[in-house]
């Protein structure tokens, strides 16, 4: 039997059948008198940040999550030790990019094994537009269930009307959008502390026509979904009107999730 080069062996799993992928080949890779090892890193309790504002949320369930993590690696390791390899496993709480160099030097492996992250939906970053309007939450509040499952990146983004620039009026103007921009991530934080969620997001204010701006923003942000809110339409006219879906939809550079309003499905049936 030739022998391999590799003698301890690093994977880094996520407790997902997925993440398990890997280990198919790397059994193989894994010699004879050699040690595999299980690492899972579960994220610490944490303060989120909405645009840099820290919400301090007290995570009890660390615990739980260190226990859990242990229930799902035992199995997954004597699997593999039935199939006569030598398996550690462990569990951190903490920064992965921290940690996970770390045990490398710490364990002197010779190979780390990483599956691309990138949840299998492909959302790496969500683009949430936002309103002002009374109920327009329940879109920034989908945006953020959808970045706290998957794992996105989150930007929730409202677009003014661009206004003429009026000389003398720039700080006015500045204290304008900043009282806009806080809005947002106030929204945000009462919808966080809420659900209990931890997610991170950057808001931002940006001019121009709402269609144009969002999908431009998108563009730049790489975003994989626009999450929007579904706007009331004004009886016989507004409904020969556009909606900001409509409008939005042609020059996306991804797909556009609209969010009934709240109160809406119960109105059509």
């Amino acid at each position: 039997m030739r022998s391999s080069p590799y003698r301890r062996v690093l994977v880094v799993l996520d407790g997902t059948d997925r993440g398990e992928r890997p280990l198919a080949w790397v059994r193989h890779l894994a010699g004879p008198g050699g040690m595999l090892h299980l690492l899972i890193v579960e994220p610490p309790a944490r303060s989120v940040r909405v645009d840099g504002r820290a919400v301090a949320f007290v995570d009890q369930l660390e615990d739980s999550a260190r226990a859990a993590a242990r229930a799902y690696l035992e199995p997954v390791a004597s699997r593999l030790r039935e199939d006569g390899l030598a398996v550690q496993t462990h569990v951190c709480v903490g920064d992965a990019t921290r940690i996970v160099p770390a045990a490398v030097d710490e364990l002197e492996v010779d190979l780390l094994v990483l599956l691309d992250h990138r949840h299998p939906t492909g959302l790496g970053h969500v683009l949430a537009a936002t309103s002002l309007r009374p109920g327009a939450a329940r879109a920034l509040g989908e945006a953020l269930r959808i970045a706290a499952t998957t794992g996105a990146a989150l930007t929730a983004l409202h677009v003014r009307a661009a206004a003429r620039p009026i000389p003398g009026r720039e700080e006015q103007e500045r204290v304008a959008i900043e009282r806009v921009r806080r809005h947002v991530a106030d929204e945000a934080m009462a919808i966080l502390r809420a659900t209990g969620r931890a997610q991170d997001v950057r808001c931002e204010v940006g001019e121009g026509p709402v269609a144009q701006e969002i999908a431009r923003r998108a563009e730049e942000l790489d975003a994989d979904l626009i999450v929007i809110g579904a706007m009331a339409r004004r009886r016989v006219l507004g409904a020969l009107l556009p909606t900001l879906g409509d409008r939005l939809t042609p020059l996306a550079p991804c797909p556009v999730l609209t969010i009934p309003r709240a109160g809406a499905l119960d109105a059509r049936g």
